[in-house]
């Protein structure tokens, strides 16, 4: 393939890589200049420090009502490890439950029943804990503190909601939305928001009878508002996939953006229902691909390959000299493959085909056709006898644990495809080099090469938009059965 079609290819992947400038930038339109963070991220990080200050306090207080002025004895570290298991459990719950939801916050009962469900949990998994340590002593000291900090915590959010709704008072309000609807939906979303007081202010909006909708303007539209949030209720006018060039749209900007139920086209982890002012709406996260799960995957996939390699050297020692036995050519094959953002990497497999496969490749492509942008034959001529074992069972791609090792791969993800099919590449399949390709992934685990090649992107988009460490385990899982029926493997 020549230099100006990976040229090419690299330019395409730098526009979801790299959006418009004007993504994130402030109502006036200032490109590049710091914004100031929205009221509702300014508030809740002031959640999380009065959270934490109340915690704080209730378990100083009650240590000094223990101890006084006197030095620590060695029966007081039962009681020094359980504040320490407080310290660590309780903010981890309210986190965990939501507490600091903005759509919560401000007026009803949401956001205190979140909080008493977390001091719950929260005093529930500490007194296991103590219990597995055996550190059965203090038992009046721990129900004080879980009676005192469940109580400090209500009243700490019942004194920012007041000062909340004192701060918001006047031009000022906890979101600003942007409405995209039809008529019906419009009204039906301005009439529940109208009289929300300064909770809620809808900044402007986009009716679908005004014309053909593109994302990007979108979103520059709704941030030249003011707007933090996008409302989107989908409605006749026939666009299904207005939902999921938004969320693309969205991915580099600080906008929130909320669905109304009828949407089906966006699921997984990434979903969850947020009532707004009687409204039921979906709050879909914008997919992340960086942050501390990101290193973790990191972490696990250089000890898993490293593991794997001291594991299986020997035996792949024995493959490689089982294909130069079998037929001409070295036992390893190199191929360039293009990776995350486009870049190219050289792939390494065990070699399944004759040394003149590459050669044919344009002509066999030319003569069976195919769908989608990668070439594959159940029956193809250029592999060797051994060649079609290692395939079944996927054991050509162990020396590729090499590039896990490396960091060109991962051991899930899409699986990479040679420059020629990464040309073939429309714009929604484009999106697989957004993270890193995987040894295994979810359409190997699903079909394999039995699947269509529209079937395989959409699979692929479902792991990139809704990937998380819990699914790339079940993968992981599932591979293991998917290997040993070796079905849709060739």
């Amino acid at each position: 393939m020549s230099d100006s079609g990976h040229d090419g290819v690299s330019d395409r992947v730098k526009r979801w890589a790299n959006p418009p400038a004007s993504r994130g930038s402030d109502a006036a339109g200032t490109k590049g200049a710091p914004t100031k963070a929205p009221a509702r991220v300014r508030f809740g990080r002031a959640l999380v420090a009065v959270d934490l200050l109340v915690l704080v306090t209730v378990l100083s207080a009650c240590l000094f009502a223990s101890w006084g002025f006197r030095s620590i004895e060695p029966e007081d570290f039962p009681r020094i490890f359980m504040m320490l298991c407080f310290v660590a459990v309780w903010p981890a719950m309210l986190w965990q439950k939501q507490t600091r939801t903005s759509t919560i916050l401000g007026s009803g009962p949401e956001e205190y029943r979140r909080v008493l469900v977390a001091s719950g949990w929260a005093t529930c998994l500490v007194a296991t804990v103590l219990y597995l340590s055996d550190t059965m002593r203090g038992r009046m000291f721990f129900v004080t503190v879980a009676l005192l900090a469940t109580l400090g915590l209500l009243l700490g959010r019942s004194v920012m909601r007041r000062m909340l709704v004192k701060q918001l008072a006047g031009s000022r309000s906890l979101h600003r939305i942007f409405v995209i609807a039809d008529d019906v939906g419009f009204q039906a979303i301005s009439q529940q928001l109208g009289d929300a007081d300064e909770m809620y202010r809808i900044t402007g909006s986009w009716n679908f009878s005004q014309g053909p909708t593109d994302a990007d303007a979108l979103v520059s539209a709704a941030s030249e508002t003011g707007a933090d949030s996008i409302i989107y209720v989908p409605g006749a006018h026939g666009e299904p996939n207005v939902s999921r060039e938004l969320a693309w749209a969205m991915e580099r900007s600080d906008l929130s953006l909320f669905i109304s139920p009828a949407l089906v086209d966006v699921a997984g982890p990434r979903v969850s229902v947020e009532p707004v002012r009687g409204i039921v709406l979906l709050r879909v996260e914008q997919p992340r691909f960086s942050g501390p799960a990101r290193v973790v995957k990191r972490v696990i996939d250089v000890f898993g390959s490293a593991l794997l390699l001291l594991v299986l050297g020997i035996p792949m020692l024995l493959i490689g000299l089982w294909i130069r036995l079998d037929s001409k050519g070295p036992a390893l094959f190199r191929q360039p493959r293009v990776g995350v953002d486009g870049r190219v990497f050289n792939c390494w497999k065990f070699r399944t085909m004759y040394t003149d496969a590459d050669s044919k490749r344009d002509e066999l492509r030319a003569a069976h056709g195919g769908t989608g942008a990668t070439f594959k034959l159940e029956k193809d001529p250029r592999v060797t006898k051994i060649g079609h074992f290692l395939r079944r069972f996927s054991i050509d791609e162990l020396p590729q644990l090499v590039n896990v090792f490396r960091s060109d791969m991962g051991l899930v993800g899409p699986r990479p495809h040679p420059l020629d099919d990464v040309s073939r590449y429309d714009d929604l399949a484009l999106r697989r080099l957004l993270v890193k390709p995987g040894m295994t992934g979810l359409w190997q685990v699903s079909g394999r090469s039995d699947l269509s090649w529209d079937e395989s992107v959409t699979l692929d988009l479902y792991y990139v938009e809704n990937w998380s460490l819990s699914l790339d385990v079940i993968i992981m899982g599932r591979t293991v059965a998917a290997v040993l029926r070796g079905s849709g493997s060739y």
